[in-house]
């Protein structure tokens, strides 16, 4: 059996195979990847929103967006209550 080092303190073990340490690495690339992938789109969205972000001085999109905010804030807010009040009779 061969003894990996990966991190400060973390040891993975394995056998000589050749077979399991080549799933191994294709698991922990399959891994990487899915995570880098998602990292990816993230960072697309987050991009997305700010060039695709409504001139501010139109006031069509302000009054639009206060419109959006107090949704959202009522939303919360019944949420919240309801929360509460199934808490209390829960």
């Amino acid at each position: 059996m061969a003894i990996e080092m990966t991190a400060p303190g973390a040891v993975v073990s394995y056998s000589g195979n050749i077979l399991e340490r080549r799933q191994r690495a294709a698991a922990e690339f399959l891994a990487w990847a899915d995570h880098h992938a998602h990292d990816v789109l993230r960072q697309r969205a987050a991009q997305a929103q700010v060039e695709g972000h409504p001139d501010l001085t139109d006031q069509r999109s302000a009054l639009a967006q206060q419109q959006v905010c107090a949704r959202r804030r009522l939303h919360a807010k019944q949420l919240h209550e309801s929360a509460l009040a199934h808490l209390r009779h829960g």
